[in-house]
């Protein structure tokens, strides 16, 4: 049978935004003999731009997950296995102790939340860049009631400038909703501090440079 014929496999590693979103439009693209398959370690889908709000208690993680064996009955293949080696050459993936093997592959396995490069960060951190982490910062901001809270991004997960402001403003706000003055807790109660890689348009004259917010003065300045 010729090439033309035959139907051919795609695997797509991944499965956050950009994974859910390739494999959905493969699938409505592809004739049917294709097959999409999509491998991801978690068995859910999140939506890392509602963790804000997690953090925030203004969702639960119910409202920002959905099972990824839903795309199942769209035609998708899921595989819940964590990815432990890609050779592009043999176009192979390997899973758990088992080889996947692909006539194409789309890797959109993004970035991982790793805290060993900074001492004590690991103890003392906390990020909102994974659900899990936005949970458990949900739950620390609930019972500040003194001290400085600092934001800080130098390699984000995910490219979002705008991402450490709306963190800093919504915490502010949460702190001032619980009867909080936030300039009461230190000089600078809420700082955010990015040198994003990608800068917005609204970055300061000085792209590259750190830029500072108080969250008694929410203009950013350089």
């Amino acid at each position: 049978m010729s090439d033309r014929g035959r139907g051919q496999t795609v695997l797509v590693l991944g499965g956050g935004v950009g994974g859910v979103a390739t494999a959905n439009r493969l699938r409505r693209r592809l004739d049917r003999r294709h097959r999409v398959v999509l491998v991801n370690r978690e068995a859910d889908f999140s939506f890392a731009s509602s963790y804000l709000w997690v953090m925030s208690g203004q969702r639960r993680p119910d409202q920002v997950t959905r099972p990824l064996q839903r795309l199942q009955r769209r035609g998708i293949e899921v595989v819940i296995a964590e990815v432990r080696h890609i050779d592009p050459n043999k176009r192979t993936v390997t899973v758990d102790g088992r080889d996947l093997a692909a006539d194409h592959l789309v890797v959109t396995l993004g970035a991982d939340w790793v805290t060993d490069r900074v001492p004590g960060l690991a103890d003392h951190g906390h990020t909102f860049a994974t659900l899990p982490g936005a949970q458990k910062l949900a739950g620390e901001l609930d019972g500040i009631e003194r001290g400085r809270i600092v934001v800080v991004t130098a390699a984000p997960l995910y490219k979002c400038p705008g991402a450490p402001y709306e963190a800093a403003l919504l915490i502010d706000a949460g702190l001032r909703a619980r009867g909080i003055d936030p300039t009461t807790l230190s000089e600078e109660a809420v700082t955010a501090s990015a040198a994003a890689a990608q800068p917005a348009a609204h970055a300061a004259a000085a792209v590259g440079e750190p830029l500072l917010m108080d969250a008694t003065n929410p203009a950013p300045e350089a």
